[in-house]
């Protein structure tokens, strides 16, 4: 391995940032002196940077997805050589944008992470943006929500499914309910983006960081962890917007037909998420059941059965 040069003279440009510490090993340069290559992480991507263990004491209880602040200097080679490695401050870490600190290299379908890290950026509710920030960053579940599938064999059942299904539940829910009631406040709007984003969280519970299922996927219904996975969230809600913590609650928990268990559905929310999670379901097994077929007509997909009509071919223009 090439020297590692501590002190680099010929610079393209010095950089400082907070990260998720999302790997590291130790390296030798020709010099034999030892190197601690990190990777530094958050939703833009990663910074590789190299940490001369001669002159700097890396700071103890530094962990997988710990908040870290690191600088240094990138030389013109692309080596980031730092100078700076510790455990970031609470100030640093509140002055993180809205998930900024998701890691993008743990996502297996990036342009849907990209979707959500913008549209969640974009919300006018600070509030909201708090509670998400509380469900989502959170170091035991940030990786069975980018990794996990929607279900085993059902929808969706792929890496990064449960995101793919989450952002299409929640982009259709607004997008029912601009259509049918357009003078819905701006933040039952994003209520009910919220809504219909999380209204899966629980399955974060149910598989692995590497997207699993485990044993609670055999014990116990998703929908059981739903409001536990959001409860550090929902207390902040309930000290600054109560009523839309209740919104979220009841969306989540109310009855669908023929369920067992619920309140009845008392707001309109509550059915534009229950019908966008229906349809998103349906048209991925629709489209998974005629994947191999050319020809339209009956498609099955495990036990459901579905059927494309013939067309005429498109008239030329």
């Amino acid at each position: 391995m090439k020297r590692f040069d501590n002190a680099p003279t010929h610079l393209s440009r010095t950089f400082t940032g907070t990260y998720r510490l999302t790997g590291r090993v130790v390296e030798f340069d020709n010099a034999k002196t030892p190197f601690l290559k990190l990777r530094l992480s958050d939703c833009v991507g990663d910074h590789i940077a190299m940490l001369n263990l001669s002159k700097t004491t890396v700071p103890e209880r530094i962990g997988h997805l710990d908040f870290v602040t690191a600088s240094g200097v990138k030389c013109l080679s692309g080596q980031f050589i730092l100078d700076e490695f510790r455990r970031a401050s609470r100030d640093e870490v509140t002055s993180m944008d809205t998930l900024q600190s998701l890691p993008r290299v743990y996502s297996p379908m990036p342009e849907v992470f990209d979707k959500l890290i913008a549209t969640v950026q974009s919300l006018q509710s600070d509030c909201l943006r708090v509670f998400l920030t509380r469900a989502l960053e959170r170091k035991d579940r940030l990786e069975a929500f980018l990794n996990a599938p929607a279900s085993a064999n059902y929808h969706h059942a792929y890496p990064g499914g449960l995101l793919k299904h989450s952002l299409e539940v929640a982009n259709h829910s607004v997008a029912m309910l601009r259509l049918n009631e357009p003078t819905m406040p701006r933040l039952m709007q994003e209520a009910c983006f919220v809504g219909g984003l999380l209204h899966d969280i629980g399955k974060t519970y149910t598989y692995d960081s590497k997207g699993k299922p485990n044993a609670a996927w055999k014990l116990c219904s998703h929908d059981v962890f739903t409001l536990e996975a959001c409860a550090y969230g929902l207390a902040y809600l309930d000290a600054h917007e109560p009523d839309i913590a209740m919104t979220l609650r009841h969306v989540w928990t109310c009855a669908s037909p023929g369920a067992r268990y619920g309140q009845p559905a008392a707001m309109t929310l509550a059915r534009y998420i229950r019908d966008a999670d229906g349809q998103s379901a349906m048209a991925d097994n629709q489209q998974r059941a005629f994947r191999r077929q050319t020809n339209k007509g009956f498609g099955r997909l495990g036990q459901n059965l579905f059927w494309q009509p013939q067309l005429p071919a498109a008239a030329p223009h």
